[in-house]
């Protein structure tokens, strides 16, 4: 396995131009949950005496409904005492938290299902909103007492049993409109006329201020309403602020998106099937911001089956623009992709929570072609793909790390390396991140147009309920680009390390695979599963046949069918290892655990099966 990339990972940290800017307060990983159960059991967490804009973001799941738990209960000082500033807990199996005045009945939980909570916590205002797995289950919802410092966090059980999977406490990294006031231009939309009714369609006034913006830099502030839009065009140097308090909404009206298609970067995303309209875009521009706790509404309703993608709208689109950083928001019901980002360098992504489960094809964030990638601190719940790479310029994906992100997918993949693939993939790491509730695969692979997928690596990943854990596929899907050649990809230096899938519902198991055609063979290689727990399904009882090789079929981890391994079929391969690998089936079956075919060094915790 090449480890050599690592250290692109450990110089982002010191001198990267786009490095994390998250300072954490609290910051707890536990790689064995933490576990709170018990009549009165509480854990308390000091945090630093802390003002202003703050995120409290926790991973947490209960084993039992009928006794309830206390999430969290935030302290802090007014008047010079201590107070409960707010409050999350569980009863019977409903979340409840309350809005200053009552308790509000959230949304159901299923029992030993992991869930994401984030609070975005506003002192200053005296409000906080709830989001559960990206969804916002409270806006501004009042604060017990106008608390101005926040002091300690407390989770504790009335009876049932809490698992706490990751625990952090942060600073927002903007804290408001009056921190940006004081070194840049700031062009307060309402102030300049424009209304933010939700109803009156304000896309020329405010393209003209941003157009006005980018002459001096600095930043077109949204505050108080709802902006009904069309397409607007960032610029270089321009910052949008969404307020909390504010929601730039799409139109319906299909006609206010005019085709956008780079004159700069022509790439191969956009102009076959991909994002051509989009509520927010950006074409060769730098320097762009897109932050400041607000929504941004996509309306959702366009109509349109699969085969109609550019003709539907996304709510970002940014192509060739460096510098990016898009953060701090809540984006919901995108008409397609929702922030397809393609050939966009020195990018940085966090704390968005993302909902936007229209059918069909609304993907999470689409990572295409781009370099020097930061996403981080996002729970993100999608149609489609939910944290999706795509390729179609030579150049692909290099040096992208995903972190701490909640993933779900309703209709598809968790994390996927494709379809589109013809550039390819390298150096990209995903870890600490956890990848429920996918209709297909959590953790997929794929070149099926080119491309080379080389050093990726995938370290402490929960996964639960997925209809299959993991997917490589080398294959042909016969697409090239106009400017391109046609060739066959391949898969290498592929890491999958520390690694817990349960849940799993379909009993086809894992297809590890590389590609024979015309004679030839196209072998992936180097592939290491690494202290990776897995529960398999089962429950079949005949060993199916050698399913065929991939034809022209789409590439998703189900296409071949029940496979004849219970847990993973191999094929096509060179240099497999599981090492302190525990592999479960959990219903009876006629199958073997590990099935290989054409495979040179395979071990499984160190015997040779090869």
């Amino acid at each position: 396995m090449n480890h050599s990339s690592l250290h692109c990972y450990e110089k982002r940290d010191k001198d990267m131009a786009l490095r994390s800017n998250i300072t954490y307060l609290l910051h707890e990983k536990y790689t064995t949950p933490l576990r709170i159960a018990g009549e009165g059991t509480c854990v308390q967490k000091k945090i630093e005496k802390t003002h202003g804009r703050l995120v409290i973001s926790l991973w947490v799941k209960m084993d039992i409904h009928n006794t309830g738990v206390n999430v969290l209960t935030l302290l802090g000082e007014h008047e010079g005492q201590i107070h409960k500033v707010l409050q999350l807990d569980t009863e019977g199996a409903y979340f409840y938290a309350y809005d200053g005045q009552k308790k509000q009945k959230l949304g159901h939980f299923q029992s030993d299902d992991w869930y994401s909570i984030y609070v975005a916590v506003n002192l200053e205002d005296g409000v906080y909103s709830l989001f559960i797995d990206g969804e916002r289950m409270l806006h501004r919802a009042e604060l017990f007492v106008p608390a101005k410092q926040a002091l300690e966090l407390w989770m504790g059980s009335h009876g049932g049993v809490m698992y706490v999977g990751q625990l952090s406490v942060y600073h927002n990294t903007i804290s408001g409109i009056k921190e940006l006031a004081q070194s840049q231009n700031v062009y307060h939309a309402k102030e300049m006329g424009v209304t933010a009714d939700g109803q009156t369609l304000v896309t020329d006034q405010l393209q003209e201020i941003i157009n006005t913006c980018s002459t001096t830099g600095g930043v077109v502030y949204l505050e108080g309403g709802t902006f009904l839009s069309g397409t607007l065009e960032l610029k270089s140097n321009v910052t949008l602020f969404i307020e909390e308090n504010a929601t730039l909404k799409g139109t319906l009206d299909l006609a206010c998106y005019p085709v956008r298609l780079s004159a700069t970067h022509p790439n191969w995303n956009t102009i076959v099937q991909g994002p051509q309209k989009a509520l927010i875009y950006g074409d060769n521009q730098e320097n762009i911001r897109i932050c400041g706790g607000g929504t941004i509404d996509g309306s959702g309703d366009f109509p349109g089956a699969y085969g109609s993608e550019s003709l539907r709208v996304s709510a970002i689109l940014l192509v060739g623009c460096p510098n990016v950083e898009i953060c701090d928001l809540y984006v919901k019901d995108a008409g397609m992709w929702t922030i397809p980002v393609v050939e966009c360098d020195d990018l940085y992504i966090h704390d968005l929570n993302i909902d936007s489960t229209w059918y069909p094809n609304r993907d999470g964030i689409d990572i295409c072609d781009c370099y020097d990638v930061l996403v981080e601190n996002c729970n993100i719940k999608a149609d489609d793909d939910a944290m999706c790479f795509k390729s179609g310029n030579e150049s692909g994906c290099d040096n992208v790390l995903v972190r701490n992100c909640f993933i779900i997918s309703t209709m598809a993949n968790g994390i996927k390396f494709g379809t589109y693939s013809y550039g390819g993939f390298t150096n990209c790491i995903c870890e600490d991140c956890i990848v429920k509730d996918t209709r297909t695969c959590a953790i997929s692979i794929q070149s099926v147009d080119g491309g080379l997928i080389k050093n990726l690596q995938f370290r402490r990943i929960f996964i639960q309920n997925v209809e299959s854990a993991f997917f490589i596929l080398i294959g042909d899907k016969g697409r090239t680009p106009d400017w391109g050649e046609h060739r066959i990809g391949r898969v290498e230096d592929i890491l999958f390390e520390d690694i817990h899938a349960e849940g799993i519902r379909r009993s086809y198991g894992s297809y590890l695979g590389g590609y024979e055609a015309d004679g030839k063979t196209y072998l992936m290689k180097d592939i290491i599963f690494r202290r990776v727990n897995a529960i398999y399904k089962g429950g079949v009882s005949e060993i199916p046949s050698t399913p065929a090789e991939f034809g022209n079929q789409y590439p998703e981890s189900n296409c071949f069918g029940i496979l004849p391994g219970a847990g993973y079929y191999m094929r096509h391969g060179e240099n497999i290892s599981f090492e302190e690998c525990n592999t479960l089936v959990a219903l009876p079956d006629s199958r073997e655990t590990y099935v290989i075919e054409d495979v040179s060094g395979c071990s499984v915790n160190g015997k040779d099966i090869s």
